[in-house]
């Protein structure tokens, strides 16, 4: 089985090259290869031509298509980028991998929703995206379950792992430089870490991509929390003299919009494949524990 992984330098991305690395892994990106021992293409996936001839070169039977444009900031400010990355560039990969017989698994997000409902998220909510990241994801889940011959639409919430920009390494600079740090307390979901993540993108790799048509789950770190919650579990060791002001969302005043509420149900993954993933904060504390040692 030859694993193609797209965005393979990313945060996630790297973190799958690790796990999956048993199987023949090639990866393609936008910059300069950083895993010597896998096959590579450096390629922008907005260019179609580009993306279709490295995909046929490579010949993968299974893709996971990691690469985003994620900033949700940016992506308000940038909106033609952000459509053209997270939903172009998901149509040229689907495409590309339709032609050579590959099932797509496919990175969407929490942020697919507008935070209203009260309850967690199932997969038969109906999505109503508030930002443009939110919008340009939902896209390419839309052209996937219309158009493409096999996918898999995994959508996850707030990543945090060791190889990439993240809510908690920023967290961390920022708790080095100031006495008081102000971060959000009204919007609540789930952070997931991606080795977490990686681990059980093989499971369904391993028991579900022979399945073909449309396949839609929820997958993240189990429990919930807020922003606020979140960096003072992460800081309560570190940095315990810091002071840590809650604010709202309406306070903090960012580009984008954010969903209040992004909590997932994820009942569908764990009866299909028994997948569960760990609570966030016992990831949370693994994650440290790592970030301490290269330090």
């Amino acid at each position: 089985m030859r694993i193609l992984i797209t965005g393979s330098n990313g945060m996630l991305g790297s973190d799958l090259v690790a796990e999956l690395a048993p199987y023949e892994i090639c990866g393609l990106d936008r910059h300069n290869n950083r895993h010597s021992q896998i096959q590579y293409e450096q390629v922008d996936i907005t260019d179609r031509t580009a993306v279709l001839k490295a995909v046929t070169l490579l010949k993968p039977s299974i893709i996971v298509h990691a690469a985003a444009f994620t900033d949700v900031d940016e992506c308000e400010l940038n909106p033609t980028q952000a459509f053209s990355v997270n939903s172009k560039g998901t149509q040229w990969v689907a495409e590309a991998g339709d032609s050579c017989g590959a099932t797509l698994f496919f990175m969407s997000t929490d942020y697919v929703f507008d935070g209203t409902k009260q309850l967690p998220y199932n997969e038969e909510d109906k999505p109503n995206p508030l930002s443009v990241y939110g919008r340009s994801k939902f896209q390419a889940e839309e052209f996937l379950k219309s158009k493409c011959r096999s996918s898999w639409i995994l959508r996850t919430s707030w990543l945090f792992g060791m190889n990439g920009k993240n809510f908690f390494r920023t967290i961390a600079q920022l708790a080095r430089e100031k006495k008081e740090l102000r971060i959000v307390d009204d919007q609540r979901g789930v952070p997931t870490y991606t080795k977490d993540l990686a681990k059980a993108i093989r499971i369904l790799i391993e028991r579900g991509s022979r399945a073909k048509g449309y396949h839609l789950y929820h997958i993240a770190n189990t429990g919930e929390t807020t922003w606020f919650q979140a960096a003072k579990k992460f800081l309560e060791k570190t940095s315990p003299d810091i002071k840590l002001i809650p604010i709202s969302s309406q306070e903090l005043n960012r580009p984008a919009k954010r969903p209040l509420n992004s909590v997932f149900n994820m009942e569908r993954i764990k009866k299909d494949f028994g997948i569960q993933l760990r609570r966030w904060d016992e990831a949370l504390l693994q994650f440290q524990s790592e970030v301490l040692k290269k330090e």
